[in-house]
């Protein structure tokens, strides 16, 4: 099976290693720069001890001849923001004119998005629970644990899909409502994310702070409650009982769940720092907290009700990065965001 993957991130080389390992020919749509270092180096894969060098195709450029037969499969690996260009290349290229779309991308809108250009019944959204930290231009370490789940958006099944990732040894899963998948993926991303970004903080010390911690917990619950808003039924992720997490979230006093969320999302993330964080401190003027923290408030004004942490999470993190609020402002200061939230 062919598949083009459009991103030449730690996500994108990574599941194009998987696929490729399960005797697929997949192609990397990745920066002019990015592609000649896979073409030389392919992709090494790092899992715990084990290194593993797997050769990978790739390429900068929509009209290059090795796009040029049809292709099964077409996976958007690059981040929310980019969903437009990743259209834009999609479009360019007619040997994906026939192909499933399916996302892995975190965050809300970029479903919807893909729909709009493409139709729904070509779209897939999925969630990768599968840690994965970029060593170096083309190398990758990525957890044992955690797999791929999906669901499709339109009415097409898309069933194919379950047994081409399950003979590249990735644990898979099938789910019926996309929303409810996203969303569910939605409640981890935001763990151990806006609010360390804001206060330039590793997931350990939020989980240390009291203060720090109340924020990210009130974050939590404001997903929860759009959640129910929404009629949405949680899913439970490969590695990630996303369920559980919801239960401890509503019946649990702040002290007790602080101790379990702690452990839970230091094991969930290993070594690998978090997203947003990683962004301001790389001096990156966008983030992906708008289809985070920010989707989580806007769909609660759209469903008649207020997520005034994730606002603020959101707005703080947006504005930092823009260079519009100083970081200092908020580096390591909780209490600043509690009292603005």
């Amino acid at each position: 099976m062919r598949a083009l993957v459009i991103g030449g991130g730690a996500i994108g080389q990574f599941l194009a290693a998987k696929l490729r390992q399960g005797g697929n020919e997949p192609v990397i749509f990745a920066r002019p720069a990015g592609a000649e270092a896979l073409n030389v180096r392919g992709v090494t894969l790092r899992t715990g001890a084990a290194s593993t060098t797997v050769p990978v195709r790739a390429t900068a450029d929509a009209s290059d001849p090795i796009l040029a037969e049809p292709f099964e499969l077409a996976i958007v690996a690059v981040k929310a923001y980019s969903t437009p260009e990743a259209i834009d290349t999609l479009r360019k290229i007619p040997a994906c004119g026939q192909a499933s779309i399916l996302t892995v991308q975190n965050g809300l809108g970029n479903e919807e998005e893909l729909e709009e250009a493409f139709g729904r019944d070509r779209i897939v959204a999925g969630a990768l629970t599968v840690a994965v930290d970029r060593v170096d231009e083309t190398s990758i370490a990525a957890t044992r644990r955690g797999g791929l789940s999906l669901a499709p958006v339109g009415a097409t099944p898309h069933n194919w899909m379950l047994l081409v990732w399950e003979s590249t040894g990735l644990a898979v899963r099938a789910a019926s409502d996309w929303r409810a998948l996203k969303w569910s993926k939605l409640c981890i991303n935001i763990l151990g994310n806006g609010v360390c970004a804001a206060l330039d903080w590793t997931p350990a010390e939020v989980y240390k702070d009291p203060v720090a911690f109340s924020v990210e917990r009130a974050c939590l619950l404001e997903t929860i409650s759009v959640m129910d808003r929404l009629r949405l039924i949680p899913v439970n992720l490969i590695g990630f009982p996303v369920g559980l997490l919801i239960l401890a979230a509503r019946s649990m006093p702040a002290g007790l769940l602080r101790a379990v969320m702690a452990n839970r999302v230091a094991r969930g993330r290993g070594a690998k720092l978090p997203s947003l964080l990683l962004d301001l401190r790389a001096g990156r003027h966008v983030t992906e907290v708008g289809a985070l923290n920010g989707a989580v408030a806007l769909n609660a004004v759209r469903n008649g009700c207020q997520a005034p942490s994730n606002s603020k999470i959101s707005s703080v993190v947006s504005g930092i990065a823009a260079g519009q609020i100083p970081w200092s402002d908020y580096r390591g200061s909780p209490a600043k965001l509690v009292s603005a939230s």
